[in-house]
């Protein structure tokens, strides 16, 4: 695959510098002289600056970059000759004048005590599938961590209105593929994204990378400040907004392209037609992506988006194999071994699993939900059960339950 992310953190610079705000030294042309460091912490600490420049789109950041030593375009903006063709007059002068007020020293000194590091596409710490993305981000600040740079990257994203069941497959997705060596990339919200997020940390595989829509010194939601932290501390946090951004919603649909830049398959687990999840997948389609979707039930809203986007024509994802076959990494149907010929009559041909379905159906109707707590199975393997035996006749659904079907 493509890389990913950037190559590993380098050394921080001599006492008395910023070790946070150090781009790689080759980024500067430095080695390992402390003129080399303190170039390179400089310019991270001007692009940091440069960030924060009110009514700094991407686009527009990128056009006042253009590849240029983030020094000398601070020094540009700050008299007043940045180009017309970035910016108006009115625009120009306010940044001249915020520019002004901005005390460079408060900034690096920001930047070490989050652990932080911001590069640009100069630096060779710059994520090769951001910087070469055809909506590219210019500036990013991250914290903790580079994972793997040849890596598979896997995007796991939904609902924060998940059900049990979703929150259930995300974590076991996530823990599956984390601990297959795949990089786990999601949005640090509350739902599918956490639940992705906690999956992959607690099978210490392959670290994370959650790319969140707010500076690095501004927790959001605050309900994930435990995840948020322990992502900073064994994985990568990203993001494009500058030190103090709160988390407002035009920062999220440009996390979003982050999300599916960074990633060789999209899942969705659980998602109503509309939302951030889909704009994921709008972005993951741009980009040529693959996309794959958890089947879910017809009467859950959450599935809504999910069932959708498998109507037309996107892969299921079951199970981690399911997703590991997407990547390359596995061969259809390997890891179950030959399937024998179904025969439903006694439940001749059935797997252990399916039999045990059945058992515990034989005192009624019950939830999948259910289902899976009396069959202490994992909630994908449940779901592919079921839905053999609904094929084989054996199941049918009744609402949000299933029974068995005699006969």
């Amino acid at each position: 695959m493509d890389e990913r992310l950037s190559a590993s953190r380098v050394p921080g610079p001599v006492t008395g510098e910023s070790t946070a705000a150090v781009e790689d030294s080759a980024a500067a042309g430095g080695g390992s002289d402390t003129g080399g460091y303190a170039a390179a912490a400089l310019r991270g600490v001007h692009a940091a600056a440069l960030a924060s420049l009110p009514r700094s789109s991407p686009r527009r950041l990128d056009r006042l970059l253009s590849g240029r030593d983030p020094a000398e375009v601070w020094a540009e903006v700050m008299r007043g000759g940045v180009a017309a063709s970035v910016a108006d007059g009115e625009v120009r002068a306010h940044w001249s004048a915020h520019s002004r007020g901005v005390d460079l020293a408060a900034v690096a000194e920001k930047l070490e005590s989050l652990d932080a590091w911001v590069t640009t596409p100069a630096s060779v710490q710059h994520p090769t599938a951001v910087a070469c993305d055809i909506d590219p981000a210019p500036v990013l600040f991250r914290r903790g961590r580079v994972p793997d740079p040849a890596a598979p990257a896997v995007a796991i994203v939904g609902t924060r209105r998940c059900t049990p069941t979703g929150r259930s497959v995300a974590m076991e997705l996530g823990s599956g593929l984390a601990a297959a060596g795949v990089t786990v990339v999601s949005g640090l919200a509350l739902g599918i994204d956490g639940a992705a997020h906690r999956g992959a940390l607690a099978a210490e595989g392959a670290p994370v990378v959650g790319v969140v829509g707010s500076g690095l010194d501004v927790v959001y939601p605050r309900g994930n400040r435990d995840l948020w932290d322990a992502v900073g501390a064994s994985g990568t946090l990203l993001t494009e907004a500058p030190l103090g951004a709160e988390p407002e919603g035009w920062r999220f649909p440009a996390r979003n392209r982050l999300l599916a830049a960074l990633a060789d398959v999209v899942v969705v687990v659980e998602s109503k037609r509309a939302g951030g999840s889909m704009h994921t997948v709008e972005e993951a389609v741009r980009r040529a992506v693959t996309v794959m979707a958890v089947p879910g039930s017809v009467r859950n809203p959450a599935a809504a988006g999910t069932n959708l986007l498998l109507s037309e024509g996107c892969a299921p994802a079951c199970c981690t194999d399911d997703v590991l076959v997407a990547l390359g990494l596995a061969t259809a149907g390997a890891a179950d071994g030959p399937a024998e010929p179904a025969r439903p009559a006694g439940g001749v041909g059935l797997d252990p699993l399916q039999q045990r379905l059945l058992e515990l159906l034989d005192d009624g109707p019950a939830s999948l939900d259910v289902l899976v707590l009396r069959a202490a199975a994992p909630v994908p393997e449940v779901l592919v059960a079921a839905e053999g035996l609904e094929r084989l006749g054996l199941l049918a659904r009744d609402g949000a339950r299933v029974l068995r079907a005699w006969g």
